[in-house]
């Protein structure tokens, strides 16, 4: 698979900068709420935007090897996520909206675009644009599963889970309804999605860092990125446009 192949495959899974503490929380689990209870509290603490902007590392792991770059994302809520990867000079360039993803990567001069119904046969999973999102922002990947989802409780979480039409899907949340795992799984392919560390930003809890994991029959992608700066509400612009003379690679 080509660079620029496995960046896509590694951003859909879908930013090292500094040591970082794991997610803790001195609250505990209460077992005596109501499913409904728990879900308004989590959608109370959800990330609230307009707009996102943040700059870390992404570590790619692939069949035993490991790819490092820097990373600089911006976010408009439900219009696009754009994305420039580099290694000291600019690499690569993503650009994702809600019909179709493109990107383009300078070294060997060659272009890709991907529809999402075309990236669902090839992954073997529902992937659209609101789910790419909602895993960059901490958020379940399936609105309708997570209402309709059943709550249990462990030691230190929150626990729902649903399985419907060969689907399954599952969102843990810790004591202060911050998504912590959450995993869909579909045949032989999974995706899981954990969140080790969050920041405030303007008294909002953001992801600071996060690992997914696509698991097929061709074994394991793993991503993490994690953020150096973030910054939330500014002004963004996404210019995005594949350069004269680039050649169309095929993912696949």
């Amino acid at each position: 698979m080509k660079k620029l192949a496995l960046l896509f495959v590694g951003l859909i899974l879908v930013v090292g900068c500094k040591s970082l503490a794991p997610v803790t929380t001195a609250a505990a689990i209460d077992t005596s709420l109501k499913p409904r209870t728990v879900q308004q509290m989590i959608a109370s603490t959800a990330l609230a935007f307009e707009t996102l902007q943040w700059r870390g590392q992404a570590v790619l792991e692939r069949g035993g090897k490991r790819q490092k770059i820097s990373v600089s994302t911006r976010l408009k809520q439900d219009e696009g996520i754009w994305i420039n990867g580099s290694v000291i000079v600019p690499l690569a360039r993503v650009f994702i909206t809600p019909k179709q993803l493109q990107g383009y990567e300078k070294i060997n001069r060659q272009y890709a675009q991907i529809d999402f119904r075309t990236l669902k046969k090839m992954l073997g999973v529902p992937i659209d644009y609101q789910v790419l999102e909602n895993v960059l922002t901490a958020k379940p990947v399936d609105a309708r599963a997570f209402k309709r989802a059943k709550l249990s409780f462990t030691k230190d979480a929150y626990v729902f889970g649903l399985r419907k039409r060969g689907v399954e899907v599952q969102f843990v949340f810790d004591a202060e309804f911050r998504l912590t795992e959450q995993r869909l799984k579909e045949g032989k392919t999974t995706i899981s999605v954990i969140y080790d560390t969050y920041k405030k930003i303007n008294e909002q809890w953001f992801p600071e860092q996060l690992s997914a994991t696509l698991f097929g029959e061709n074994g394991a992608t793993t991503l993490t990125l994690s953020t150096r700066q973030a910054h939330l509400n500014g002004n963004i612009n996404m210019p995005f446009a594949i350069p004269e003379g680039y050649k169309s690679i095929l993912i696949q």
